[in-house]
C-alpha cells in the first residue's frame, strides 16, 4: 500500500473509533437517565471517552505532521 492509502485507512479508522466513543457517551447518558445506574456504566464512559481521545489524537497529528495532501 501506498502512502496516501495507509493515511487514508487510519483516519477512516480515526473517525471510526471518534464516532463510536460519542455513541457510547450517549448510550451511558440514556442509561443513567434511565435511573440504571451501576458500574457498567462506569466502564461505558471511560471506554467511550478514551476511544474519542484516541481518535481525535490520530486525527490531529496526521494533521500537525502534514501527512495528507493539503488540498483536503
Amino acid at each position: 500500500m501506498e502512502r496516501e492509502q495507509v493515511v487514508f485507512v487510519i483516519k477512516l479508522v480515526a473517525y471510526a473509533l471518534i464516532i463510536v466513543g460519542v455513541i457510547m457517551l450517549f448510550a451511558a447518558f440514556m442509561f443513567v437517565i434511565t435511573g440504571s445506574a451501576d458500574l457498567l456504566v462506569v466502564v461505558w464512559v471511560i471506554v467511550g471517552v478514551i476511544m474519542t481521545g484516541i481518535g481525535s489524537t490520530t486525527i490531529k497529528y496526521i494533521r500537525k505532521l502534514k501527512l495528507t495532501d493539503p488540498r483536503y
